[in-house]
């Protein structure tokens, strides 16, 4: 577990899946994160590479083969190294070598997390190592903490969106995704309410770079965590039909298949890439409040 502080917060790190574990304000000694209790969700901050969500039958097309990727990739379950490391900064890195049997692109992931007084910044960096253009997504899915949970209160938060949400997709056989659109409920001001009926198709799906960043707010609208990024794809999350203490909110850069998908990996929705020898480079931002 690595350990990271400055004069506002104070941030832990384990290697395995490079993944958040605790986000405390070293005022007030407020935890952020979710911490991970199984009857809701085992997760906390899991990093999603070389797909985010899933693929059509659990497979894709690539170079003539056939890929078979299990649901948000490999990396969250994998034991990173830690590359870099300051008191406000730390680096992991992951290159694939067993997971090349099923996704053929040798590569080099980093995460790099650091704060700056009351943010923390997630910046990801994929290296092609190979020869051949490499196609993947990346993405991120820290859940929050909800401080106005009860089991007898409908609802117990608020999300405002930043940018131009109109409507969602939806995710549903598969976890894939249909193509009609739908409207998303929210509140006379705008804010989307945080309660079962919100999440009754699973998570909000916002695409075509509609939403910038998302600030989760209390039952009084006080602003908890924001989180910002230039993904064109935006999840919040919370399990199906189950009343949560926790709010997901995922910047992804890439999104699931559409249902009935049987394409090339290169054609996978909001696909990223990186040419022989470049790195690819995108970051989020969580600001605590």
């Amino acid at each position: 577990m690595e350990i990271i502080k400055n004069e506002w917060l104070t941030v832990s790190i384990k290697a395995e899946g490079a993944e958040i574990q605790n986000i405390v304000c070293n005022k007030s000694g407020r935890e952020y994160m979710w911490q991970g209790d199984a009857k809701y969700w085992g997760g906390r901050s899991p990093i999603l590479f070389p797909i985010v969500g899933g693929m059509w039958d659990g497979k894709c097309g690539y170079a003539g083969r056939e890929l078979k990727i299990a649901k948000h990739g490999f990396v969250r379950k994998a034991t990173w190294s830690v590359a870099a490391q300051t008191s406000d900064s730390v680096t992991y890195a992951y290159t694939p070598e067993a997971e090349l049997e099923e996704y053929p692109f040798p590569c080099r992931v980093e995460v790099k997390y650091s704060l700056d007084e009351n943010k923390v910044a997630m910046h990801f960096k994929v290296v092609n190592l190979g020869t051949d253009t490499m196609y993947f997504q990346i993405g991120g899915h820290p859940g929050f903490q909800l401080p106005d949970f009860a089991e007898d209160r409908e609802v117990v938060g608020y999300i405002r969106l930043e940018g131009a949400p109109e409507s969602v997709v939806r995710a549903s056989t598969q976890g894939c995704t249909t193509p009609e659109r739908f409207a998303y409920p929210k509140t006379e001001s705008g804010l989307v309410p945080i309660c079962v009926s919100t999440f009754e198709n699973e998570a909000l799906i916002f695409d075509e770079y509609q939403v910038k960043a998302a600030t989760l707010l209390t039952l009084d609208e006080k602003p908890l965590a924001r989180v910002e990024c230039s993904s064109p794809v935006f999840l919040f999350w919370q399990p199906q039909g189950i009343h949560s203490p926790f709010l997901c909110i995922e910047p992804w850069y890439g999104l699931c298949d559409q249902q009935g998908f049987n394409g090339d990996i290169a054609e996978r929705p909001y696909t990223q890439q990186a040419k022989a020898g470049e790195a690819w480079d995108g970051e989020l931002i969580i600001t605590l409040f």
